[in-house]
């Protein structure tokens, strides 16, 4: 991955015995997420079994070989998905897209290797204005024309600006627990005409009020068919993580065209229940390494200790991939994250400490210690 444009190696197709595509991205090493209206798009549709479907992870799948192939158990519906399908607005669809419950977990029959699982921010709000890649393997279009190619097997990307964040979509009839988000995004034209989320116009469903900058990027995007469940990603903290999935769009993919997403922070403690631990963390082939790119390789036990090439033995109090409190024989409680690592925090001393990566392994490190304005090496020998 780079600053500029994540690494989309996690992101794949998913199509079923009937020839029904979406896109779909990892978020675990054995857990995907998509749109539940790829697999169950009216009431009168079965549940989707995972034996009829398959989540292919190639640039081409027309191209895939059997190791990029993979077979699914089952799925996860969004449970206000299935309600508003019988009880929405458009009864037998529903309006679980507009409100932003449009989603679905599926579950692989084996672990994922050598690929990055896209994190998810779940708690920190979108900003407006900041800038989105959305990837998929819809059809190919042109803002002006439409449809250029309807049968493409390619993963495309490109680049938007997030117009609108809505954390909430109260809807009265719903628990509160399952009240969704969404975001969304408008296809910018070069003549600068086509801002139909600008605030010269009216209001587009649940989404609020609010402006747009109508200049397009440079690989400027909107979604079309085979794009719906595909992420919507963003940079944050370092990192590249997953915001949203493409739920609907306006206006047949040309310039003005609006993409929707279901907003996933919206829904952190439904796809959190489900996650492993390390969940974003990369199986190494052989499948007991990890990787996180921020924390490098180590080695994760159930009881909760971890071993790490550059810090040796520690407890971990949580198996998340995004920030952690450990304990270390040597340092004590220390708490480090994606942003701040190889920077250490003491809870002992309340300063902060700084590994030296390159001179340390697993049973010598070299820190500097902020406190003592001094280098030490630790042993971490059990």
């Amino acid at each position: 991955m780079s600053p500029n444009y994540p690494d989309l190696s996690a992101v794949g197709l998913l199509e079923s015995r009937l020839g029904i595509i979406g896109t779909a991205t990892l978020i675990a090493p054995n857990i995907f997420v998509t749109a539940a209206h790829v697999v169950r798009n009216s009431v009168s549709d079965p549940l989707p079994l995972g034996g009829d479907w398959k989540f292919v992870l190639a640039d081409d799948f027309d191209k895939a070989n059997s190791s990029q192939i993979h077979s699914i158990s089952k799925f996860e519906l969004h449970p206000a998905w299935i309600i508003r399908q019988a009880k929405g607005i458009n009864k037998g669809f529903g309006d679980g897209d507009r409100i932003g419950v449009d989603l679905c977990l599926g579950f692989l029959e084996k672990n994922i290797y050598d690929i990055y699982p896209f994190p998810f921010a779940s708690s920190q709000v979108e900003p407006l204005g900041g800038r989105v890649v959305v990837a998929g393997f819809g059809t190919q279009v042109d803002g002006a024309n439409g449809v250029l190619i309807s049968s493409n097997s390619q993963r495309l990307a490109g680049e938007n600006i997030l117009d609108r964040v809505v954390e909430k979509v109260e809807i009265s009839s719903l628990d509160e627990e399952y009240w969704g988000g969404l975001l969304a995004v408008d296809f910018d034209s070069p003549q600068q005409n086509s801002n139909l989320l600008g605030s010269s116009y009216g209001q587009v469903d649940y989404l609020g009020v609010g402006d747009s900058d109508p200049v397009p990027l440079a690989f400027e995007v909107s979604t079309a068919v085979g794009d719906s469940g595909g992420p919507a990603l963003m940079r944050v903290d370092g990192q590249w993580k997953i915001k949203g999935v493409v739920s609907y769009g306006t206006n047949y993919s040309l310039y003005g065209d609006i993409t929707v997403f279901t907003r996933l922070a919206s829904h952190s403690t439904w796809i959190e229940q489900f996650l492993p631990s390390w969940a974003e963390a990369k199986i190494l082939q052989g499948g007991e390494w990890r990787e996180l790119q921020w924390f490098g390789v180590f080695l994760p036990f159930e009881s909760g200790w971890v071993f790490h090439s550059k810090l040796g033995w520690f407890y971990a109090s949580t198996g998340t991939g995004d920030s952690m409190w450990l304990w270390h024989r040597e340092l004590g409680w220390v708490w480090t994250s994606a942003p701040t690592f190889p920077n250490l925090y003491s809870f002992s001393s309340q300063y902060w400490l700084y590994l030296d990566t390159e001179m340390s392994n697993y049973t010598e490190h070299q820190i500097f210690d902020y406190y003592f304005n001094s280098w030490k090496i630790y042993s971490n020998k059990f």
